[in-house]
């Protein structure tokens, strides 16, 4: 490789703790994905120097707010630097689950609303269930018809130790889609583009994890038109900008006609599943919005084709190179 080849190199390089490396494992489905790195912000805080890059902030939710701080910092630091230097989502202005949700339902969005545990809410509407703030894990309770068993539930959740001000009560907002299948749609930002991506199914309300297949009879051509439109994308832009997250997944579903969105995924996995499919129509579909994401990740690459400018110099930096013992990072990522 000549000298100018390695120059221009494409790199990104996503900041977030080790154990979501495995989100990236996708990529080796695509002879020409660009090139990743993942660092940890324990790496972001002590490294001396930034090499040209496009950054990607992830994890930010579940920092300290002393972390956000420092990250933001460097954040703007790395989108002073000029050419060949770029960050995404703000650590100190993005929003995390409970914050988007309240904004969008003031904004009139989403047409239910959600509160902190903590508050010992009285909800305007019921059903409600309880989940966690901070982690991506399912709802700790099924749903809640009235005040009282909502009542009931946070203080024998706060009997067992759990901390209320990690947990949050949101109004139920579901139908099927088709007959009696649920859906999680989902849609991604990548900087200033955005894409639909393949509908996910089941027979449950709550929607997570699926079998690639499952799916109403003969869906596959709906789904292929859906995709090819990038339908709700208007909506999915407002819902980004709301949340003040520049890279991410947004999960939503279709209520009386209306979109509605539950939360944004910092870290999306790129996931090899969607190609496991045994229907040629439904596999054409994965095929389709998986090139279209490597594609947009590709324009989002920059070249390295500067120098490395210098991290930041902060009293907060100093700390955490030197005084571990002030530092969460080490400990916790």
């Amino acid at each position: 490789m000549r000298h100018n080849d390695i120059e221009r190199v494409v790199v990104i390089i996503f900041i977030g703790p080790n154990r979501q490396r495995g989100n990236l494992l996708g990529y080796k489905a695509f002879d020409d994905a660009p090139s990743t790195r993942h660092k940890t912000y324990s790496w972001l805080f002590k490294t001396r120097s930034l090499p040209a890059a496009t950054y990607i902030f992830t994890f930010i939710d579940r920092l300290h707010p002393r972390e956000r701080r420092l990250a933001a910092k460097i954040y703007r630091h790395i989108n002073a630097a000029g050419a060949g230097f770029k960050a995404l989502n703000d650590p100190a202005q993005a929003r995390n689950r409970l914050g988007l949700l309240k904004a969008l339902s003031k904004a009139g969005i989403n047409s239910f609303d959600a509160y902190l545990a903590s508050e010992r809410p009285q909800p305007k509407l019921f059903p409600v269930f309880l989940r966690y703030l901070s982690v991506s894990l399912p709802p700790l309770t099924g749903l809640l018809n009235s005040q009282n068993e909502l009542d009931e539930a946070i203080e024998k959740l706060a009997q067992s130790g759990e901390p209320l001000d990690d947990l949050i009560v949101i109004e139920y907002c579901a139908e099927p889609f088709i007959d009696d299948y649920f859906v999680k749609l989902a849609a991604y930002r990548i900087d200033d583009q955005y894409m639909l991506d393949l509908f996910l199914f089941d027979r449950s309300w709550y929607v997570k994890y699926g079998e690639v297949d499952t799916m109403p009879p003969d869906f596959a051509a709906q789904e292929a038109e859906i995709l090819r439109e990038n339908r709700w994308i208007d909506d999915v832009k407002r819902v980004f900008d709301l949340a003040q997250i520049e890279y991410g997944r947004v999960d939503f579903s279709i209520v009386q006609s209306r979109p509605q969105f539950y939360e944004i995924n910092f870290h999306p996995q790129f996931t090899l599943s969607e190609f496991e499919s045994n229907c040629p129509a439904r596999l054409a579909n994965a095929e389709f919005a998986a090139r279209r994401r490597m594609d947009a990740m590709k324009r989002l690459s920059s070249t390295q084709n500067g120098a490395a400018i210098p991290n930041i110099s902060d009293p907060d930096i100093t700390a955490a190179r030197w005084r571990p013992w002030r530092n969460f990072v080490p400990q916790r990522y």
